[in-house]
């Protein structure tokens, strides 16, 4: 382990901002919100948190346009949180800077891991329509035919057919 440059700090300092962006999990912070359009109760992201039209909500309310940008960004932050303690370690180090380092990183890769666990299990839950032996898992009723759903809103769903 070692203690990165100055333009590798500011590099790090950037990443970590584009990571609050979206799954910051301080309600403390005065720059970015709590994670931005996660729904916890859910597990799914919404890609454009509360959406409005001419300053009232769409009456089919949030959507959610693609389950794997959501899952891949979570990744992601799993990724570098995991690539962050590779350079600092776990927090567990001697040196009080290396731990705080260290800290963040075992932070920031294990809320992208919880992030990455849930859109994927809302994804299955939501996206996937299951038939046969599992439909009695679905949360769609029967006589819904298609094996996925296009785009979800909050109050419906769109079909796409590929031909």
């Amino acid at each position: 382990m070692h203690e990165p440059d100055t333009r590798v700090n500011l590099r790090l300092l950037t990443v970590v901002s584009l990571i609050r962006d979206i799954a910051n999990p301080s309600v403390h912070d005065t720059h970015f919100p709590a994670f931005r359009q996660k729904d916890w109760f859910l597990g799914s992201s919404w890609a454009s948190g509360i959406a409005t039209l001419g300053g009232a909500p769409y009456l089919n309310g949030r959507n959610q346009e693609s389950s794997s940008e959501s899952i891949h960004s979570y990744e992601a932050i799993a990724l570098y949180g995991s690539v962050m303690m590779h350079a600092w370690g776990d927090g567990t180090a001697d040196d009080s800077a290396l731990n705080e380092h260290g800290l963040t990183a075992r932070r920031v890769r294990e809320m992208g891991r919880l992030l990455t666990a849930t859109e994927v299990r809302s994804a299955q839950r939501y996206w996937h329509v299951l038939h046969g032996k599992e439909a009695a898992k679905s949360v769609y009723p029967q006589i819904y035919k298609p094996a996925a759903v296009g785009m979800m809103w909050q109050t419906s769903e769109y079909i796409i057919r590929l031909h």
